[in-house]
């Protein structure tokens, strides 16, 4: 009798379905969240604060947008039916174009007006610089043919685009938990200043850390992916 086939597959399968609908509703939760505090084009709703300039404000609504198309795209990309064909194409074109080159340049901008210091600055600075250059990698390899080099441009990429989450999962974790060492006497925005240079770093650093050693293991293990089925260079 044979013996039956190895249920390992079928397993890993349905562990990567429930993981890929988990990342796409949390980035799209995430989406609304981000996106509410602006959709009124009222500087008072900010988040974060604004220097008396008059440009600030257009940029980081410029950003938020921007990131929200990012952010709400990436998923999209990893779900093997939209992986074939010309549905990866169109939402790749839409994830970068629409999405993270604009909101990298607008972040880029808005990380030099932030208000929270230089730490928080250079954090953010960098995030966006990264963001850029690793979305644009992956788009020039892929425009050379050069699928597997995309591949690991673009999980670097998405690591970046999952800062967004980071930060709003991260912020008001340690602000609770530093509230109770800073005493009653300090106010939430006391806290969220004290929080958020550092969050301007974790949000996006043990990310892109978490990619490379994926990326790493992954060549060690020899795993070689096809192209995709249909022309994604056009």
């Amino acid at each position: 009798m044979p013996s039956p086939p190895p249920a390992a597959p079928t397993a890993r399968r349905r562990r990567g379905v429930v993981s890929l609908t988990a990342v796409t509703v949390l980035c799209a939760l995430v989406a609304l969240v981000s996106v509410g505090a602006y959709v009124g084009l009222d500087p008072d709703d900010s988040r974060v604060g604004l220097r008396p300039w008059a440009l600030h404000y257009p940029f980081l609504v410029v950003h938020v947008m921007c990131s929200v198309i990012a952010l709400v795209t990436a998923p999209l990309q990893l779900w093997p039916a939209l992986r074939r064909g010309g549905a990866h194409r169109v939402i790749g074109r839409i994830h970068l174009f629409a999405g993270v080159f604009p909101g990298a340049v607008s972040g880029l901008v808005v990380a030099v007006m932030s208000t929270y210091g230089p730490i928080a600055q250079t954090g953010f600075i960098l995030l966006a610089v990264l963001w850029f250059t690793t979305a644009a990698a992956g788009w020039r390899a892929v425009r050379g043919g050069r699928y597997a080099d995309h591949r690991k441009w673009m999980v670097r990429a998405f690591s970046l685009t999952m800062a967004g989450v980071m930060l709003r999962v991260l912020l008001p974790l340690s602000m609770a938990a530093l509230a109770p060492l800073m005493g009653p006497e300090y106010g939430e925005e006391d806290l969220f200043v004290a929080v958020y240079p550092a969050i301007a770093w974790l949000c996006w650093v043990p990310n892109l850390l978490i990619a490379e050693f994926y990326l790493r293991r992954r060549g060690r293990t020899g795993v070689r992916e096809p192209a995709p089925s249909g022309d994604v260079r056009g």
